[in-house]
């Protein structure tokens, strides 16, 4: 049995948390054991209202809206899409000094932070890397892009992997993956043009597409096998549709979409492009790709659908992500016009921000792009966490990729109610109870995030990236709740 963290002390304590006061549409709440993983899809975000009473924290519209003359234009001033995030960090910071906790006393696992010392090769990279190279001492820190040839060694291990050909020329060197997909946000999104989200999605999608003045379509995938709902993407496809976010793997549910879903998904796109003046383009977030365990089969999209662009990030891969280093690739599929033109657009783009990598971690994108975190490692993790909480009787998904894993709140319980498939903000009935359960756990010492955040109400999300020791307090406290 792996050794727990000593922080049994801290559930004896008997200290008062926040009341959480719920607004008058989240009256219905039912509680019954239904056996099954939920399935509420809703809009990315815990409802601000529900937070709001219990942080005090308001918007940044509200703050500007109340200040005469300020110096910011009303554009950059719009609803915080961050809020709900920074509330609930604020919200459980709250909770852990009101419990006389710190973050060193909890097990951390709401972000895909590493919860241990980096490797020693990844350490001497870049320690290497801050060293001039021989016959480049001048111009080793100045104003760089990616080398030539390591550009060309990456095109063509791409298009290994992704059985599509991608032109060197067609790959951008970016700071990251969240500026790759900001960057395309911009060019693919006019003001007031409209962004396909897939729920459940990464909190931080829709403070991108609300960053570009575009808009926000919600789409749950599909409730049985979690993939994308081809039909119900179909019918939400409007004269303003600009491009689709897919994340494969998906965050937060850890699913791989099947090649035959893609298939599907890009047959159908062909069909609607026939009646469009230009077609849809499919953003396809892959910075899990090269996380996947036994048994899982990747396909990227952009060996499938013309209109497609990846992008990718080391940080995910290396479990390094504040070392900022990724790419956005163009496959040869795409029509050479249409990819001469947004190779461009993308190109005038990350110049006007500068939107590339530091020097120093630019001149080890060969090395970075074929190293690996220990997969067997996480993968026994995996197992670990998810076997003794499915023996507990949690249910829960088991992840194909990523290191994240969603588990089902105990006594959940789906309400179908009249919130709006296209709303900015999630609206599940039982909001109070999953806050609440979320912060109960704080209160046990664990952290972690709560799925409403996501669009998935009703689960919470953990990181297997956090220490061994971590998840099996983790499965202490949970299965603690269980047989309360």
């Amino acid at each position: 049995m792996p050794p727990s963290l000593d922080v049994s002390d801290n559930l004896e304590r008997d200290i008062s948390l926040p009341v959480l006061k719920l607004s008058p549409n989240r009256g219905r709440l039912a509680v019954a054991n239904t056996g099954t993983l939920p399935q509420s899809f809703r809009a990315p975000f815990i409802d601000s209202i529900d937070l709001l009473d219990a942080t005090g924290m308001r918007s940044l519209h509200q703050e500007a809206s109340e200040l005469a003359g300020h110096v910011c234009s009303s554009r950059s001033t719009k609803d915080d899409w961050l809020l709900p995030r920074k509330q609930w960090d604020e919200l459980v910071s709250t909770t852990l000094t009101q419990c006389g906790l710190s973050i060193r006393d909890c097990c951390e696992l709401r972000y895909g932070n590493p919860g241990e010392p980096a490797t020693d090769e990844l350490i001497e990279l870049f320690s290497q890397a801050a060293y001039p190279a021989l016959g480049e001492e001048v111009s080793w820190y100045a104003y760089n892009r990616p080398k030539p040839d390591q550009v060309k060694r990456l095109a063509k291990r791409l298009s290994e992997a992704q059985g599509v050909e991608h032109a060197p020329e067609d790959i951008l060197v970016v700071d990251g993956s969240l500026a790759a997909l900001d960057l395309l946000a911009y060019v693919a999104l006019d003001v007031g043009d409209e962004a396909i989200l897939l729920t459940p999605a990464y909190f931080n999608y829709p403070v991108i597409i609300q960053h570009r003045q575009g808009k926000v379509k919600y789409v749950p995938v599909d409730k049985n096998t979690l993939e994308p709902d081809v039909e119900a993407i179909r019918r939400a496809i409007g004269p303003k549709t600009r491009c689709i976010f897919l994340t494969c793997p998906n965050n937060p549910t850890g699913v791989v979409p099947g090649r035959h879903v893609l298939e599907k998904l890009s047959n159908m796109l062909l069909e609607v492009n026939k009646q469009r003046s230009s077609p849809i383009l499919v953003i396809s977030d892959e910075a899990y790709r090269r996380i996947l365990f036994t048994g899982a089969e990747f396909t990227s999209i952009t060996s499938i659908y013309p209109y497609s662009v990846s992008t990718y990030t080391t940080g995910k891969t290396l479990l390094a992500p504040g070392q900022r280093l990724g790419y956005i690739a163009i496959p040869s599929i795409m029509p050479a016009p249409h990819r001469r033109v947004l190779r461009r657009a993308l190109t005038v783009a990350q110049n006007s921000s500068w939107a590339f990598p530091s020097a120093t971690i630019m001149n080890c994108l060969d090395t970075l792009d074929t190293m690996q975190i220990d997969l067997r490692a996480l993968e026994n993790k995996r197992d670990y966490f998810c076997g003794r909480l499915q023996a507990a009787g949690y249910q829960l998904k088991v992840p194909q990729g990523t290191f994240y894993v969603c588990i089902s709140i105990p006594g959940w319980v789906d309400v179908d109610d009249d919130h709006p498939a296209n709303s900015t903000m999630a609206c599940p009935s039982s909001s109070g109870k999953e806050i609440a359960f979320c912060l109960d756990l704080a209160r046990k010492g664990v952290l972690v995030m709560p799925g409403s955040l996501f669009g998935w109400a009703g689960v919470f999300r953990i990181s297997l990236t956090a220490p061994l020791a971590a998840l099996a307090r983790t499965c202490d406290v949970l299965e603690s709740i269980q047989t309360a």
